[in-house]
């Protein structure tokens, strides 16, 4: 059934959407592979090749993010696990920060999230880590990390927190639950668990990845709004495409390739599909906009330690 204040949420995200002249969230794919197999990924359903961006390319975007819109909250994450390639990701931080990048941000499942590596990602000028985490028991974190180990994520992130705690400055550490069937009733212990350790707990609702999934969120499609993903997103494969929208995980609406085109003129090219959702024109989009569920998703829940009533017992709506 739907909820009415997940309906009042989405309308109050609508609002705020404007169609802007620079994406506020530029995603960067630096490597294409994955280590892990979740089963809410689309990542073993991709058939477009798998490589890793050059840095060549990330001087390229980078320079120009930092003269256009050096607020701009660049990510490395989308299509692949970046700590597959520790040394070039670390490489790419710090030439984003002497770019002049403000918010440099990371996304990863925390597998390869190493002692030595949270140490050297410390030393860099992120703004946020956000460890993937989907469950507090074994068998569940495991189910939908598939190919994950809940002893080693959990270690590495401790470790992470203790370090980040050490230096008494850094990033944000924030842990992910995206909540699903049967995690929701760990939510509490998970959410616990993690505050007590220092970390940020970020709760969402699972995407669709374009129609690839089925969720459980239910809305209908009259009071369906404009898609933030597709309004304030821009993102980058490891080989300089630039897809429509996050769903477009082939690529195959593309908006051109970075490589050849300024990643203003690339972000034009997409003004008007970003009108046709302002407008409300939802007919008028391309088809893989008519099965794609991941307008509902909403906005995520934070949580921070010392900020949260731990008799507290909200939840995403579902």
């Amino acid at each position: 059934m739907e909820h009415p204040e997940h309906i009042a949420e989405l309308s109050r995200i609508e609002a705020g959407l404007k169609n802007p002249k620079f994406p506020k969230i530029f995603a960067v794919e630096l490597c294409a592979d994955c280590d892990l197999n979740c089963l809410m990924c689309h990542h073993d359903q991709m058939q477009r090749p798998k490589g890793n961006l050059p840095m060549a390319l990330w001087q390229k975007c980078a320079d120009e993010i930092a003269e256009v819109a050096p607020a701009t909250n660049v990510w490395f994450s989308f299509c692949g696990e970046p700590l597959l390639m520790p040394d070039r990701l670390i490489k790419m931080l710090k030439y984003g920060e002497k770019a002049g990048l403000q918010s440099l941000n990371l996304n990863t499942n925390g597998m390869k999230l190493t002692n030595e590596v949270a140490k050297e990602l410390l030393d860099t000028s992120l703004s946020t880590i956000v460890i993937g985490i989907d469950g507090f028991k074994k068998q569940t974190y495991e189910k939908y990390r598939f190919l994950g180990n809940r002893s080693t994520v959990y270690a590495n992130v401790a470790f992470l927190l203790e370090e980040r705690r050490r230096r008494l400055q850094g990033p944000e550490i924030m842990v992910q639950f995206i909540e699903m069937d049967d995690n929701a009733d760990e939510f509490e212990e998970y959410r616990d668990h993690w505050l007590g350790l220092g970390a940020t707990v970020k709760l969402r609702r699972q995407l669709s990845w374009g129609g690839k999934f089925e969720t459980a969120i239910e809305v209908a499609d009259e009071k369906r709004i404009a898609c933030p993903w597709a309004i304030t997103m821009m993102h980058l494969f490891w080989d300089g495409r630039v897809p429509r929208c996050p769903g477009d995980t082939e690529g195959e609406e593309s908006a051109g390739n970075a490589w050849d085109d300024s990643l203003v003129d690339l972000w034009a090219n997409l003004r008007g599909y970003r009108q046709l959702h302002l407008d409300r024109r939802f007919d008028e989009l391309p088809d893989r906009c008519h099965v794609c569920t991941d307008w509902k998703t909403g906005a995520s829940v934070k949580l921070r330690p010392g900020q949260v009533d731990h008799s507290d017992r909200r939840r995403l709506s579902r």
